[in-house]
């Protein structure tokens, strides 16, 4: 049983463009459905994901590239991370090659400061207004699969 605003055809990730998010990171939404969203994440070799808090859970797919984890394992392609709601991490693009993450996440992410404050921050409300706009702004048909 589908919703009507979803598509069982497939999104060719391949050919769709990123859509920067900062320096050396940029992400290909996928799918928005409430709180959750799916996302491939592009880092750049050499950038680093600051600390940040998840208060919802997390499950990446490395896709490509190598992450070095705050716990020092490397997570490569084929590897999937599961973080749980309240999870502190941060993590490194490794190597010569971007790294590629293929997310679904829930809740919001928050980037803390020097002294573990909050930062900035996201959720998929405004990720999903971000995109949409982006796309609006390059005129651009949005592909990402939404579900209420």
């Amino acid at each position: 049983m589908t919703s009507a605003n979803i598509t069982e055809s497939p999104i060719q990730t391949r050919e769709l463009p990123w859509m920067p998010l900062g320096e050396g990171v940029s992400a290909r939404p996928l799918h928005f459905r409430g709180d959750e969203r799916t996302l491939q994440l592009r880092v750049e070799p050499g950038v680093r994901i600051p600390l940040h808090r998840h208060d919802g859970h997390v499950h990446a797919l490395g896709l490509s590239g190598r992450r070095r984890l705050c716990d020092g394992s490397i997570a490569g392609p084929g590897d999937y991370v599961f973080e749980p709601a309240g999870n502190v991490d941060s993590w490194d693009c490794e190597g010569e090659e971007p790294c590629i993450v293929q997310i679904t996440m829930t809740g919001r992410l928050t980037y803390l400061d020097a002294t573990g404050g909050d930062g900035a921050w996201t959720d998929t409300p405004k990720l999903r207004e971000l995109y949409l706009t982006w796309c609006e702004d390059r005129g651009v048909a949005p592909w990402a699969n939404e579900a209420n």
